[in-house]
């Protein structure tokens, strides 16, 4: 049964087609929207052009599951656990094509799409993305002032994929932590997806209304998913799960480590309950409890 823009993991991934471009919010290890990436995976999307702000294991999960054909990215990676394995072999096979982009024209491309503008200017800060990815990076045709400026095109995202801590039933979603680029990517998304750890009532949004970063009028649906994030964290509500990110990384080594991962904890986890099950009752209420520590 579903109630306002609360809807279920599998109705609110149906708009998601092959070939689309596909924003992911988080940064690194912090809302990571991985419940709505396993259902990706399970619903077997393919050749999607992926456009996350600087993340770890959803892109990787989504490359390594042979889901994403392109992917234009501040970066990827595991941080103190090293590389992202996934990403890193398709990037050096030629299996996914990497648009390199830093952060101001990630977020020039997103304020640009949000604006309906063709194009952001951003400046130029001296490096040689104009080289690397001249199809995004272009010399602004009006300069002034003294500092060099850059025109980035548009970013639209097809659908926008978010994890937040709490909403109401009209989808407004709450964030007990930073919520990064999440906002940026909601305003130029054409469909916005949201999981959350838990529904609560209007009231509880509006005695708070300053953690209500994503306003329904940006959310297209809402599904509730407690641990939504997991292996990455939730600020606020439960850490991210060391142990099993080491055994992710490990498991992504190589394509065939890595298709057993999927097997046992996407593809064989029929729901998130399932998945659940496999990550265990104990290792998710320590979670809770703020030890993310083995």
């Amino acid at each position: 049964m579903t109630s306002g823009k609360i809807t279920s993991l599998d109705a609110a991934l149906a708009v998601v087609k092959d070939g689309m471009t596909v924003g992911i919010g988080g940064w690194i290890f912090l809302g990571q929207p991985m419940a709505l990436v396993r259902g990706l995976i399970r619903k077997g999307v393919r050749d999607l052009h992926l456009v996350p702000a600087p993340g770890s294991v959803a892109p990787d999960m989504l490359i390594g599951a042979g889901c994403a054909k392109k992917t234009a990215c501040v970066f990827i990676s595991f941080e103190h656990l090293g590389l992202a394995p996934n990403f890193r072999r398709a990037a050096q096979s030629g299996a996914v094509e990497v648009l390199e982009m830093d952060g101001p024209g990630i977020a020039g491309g997103l304020r640009a799409g949000a604006c309906d503008l063709p194009y952001m200017l951003i400046p130029d800060l001296g490096t040689d993305l104009p080289k690397v990815n001249p199809g995004t990076y272009r010399k602004a045709r009006v300069q002034e002032g003294g500092r060099p400026l850059l025109e980035v095109p548009a970013i639209k995202p097809d659908v926008v994929l978010l994890h937040g801590q709490q909403a109401d039933e009209d989808g407004n979603v709450q964030y007990f932590g930073p919520s990064f680029f999440d906002l940026l990517l909601a305003q130029a998304g054409k469909h916005v997806i949201c999981t959350v750890d838990r529904i609560v009532p209007t009231s509880t949004v509006r005695q708070d209304a300053r953690l209500t970063k994503i306003p329904s009028a940006f959310v297209d649906a809402v599904v509730v998913a407690p641990y939504g994030a997991h292996p990455g964290a939730s600020p606020g509500l439960y850490g991210q799960d060391e142990t099993h990110l080491k055994a992710y990384v490990a498991a992504s080594r190589s394509e065939a480590t890595f298709g057993a991962y999927l097997k046992d904890y996407v593809l064989g986890a029929s729901a998130e309950s399932a998945y659940h099950d496999r990550i265990g009752a104990s290792t998710l209420a320590r979670l809770s409890a703020g030890d993310g520590r083995p």
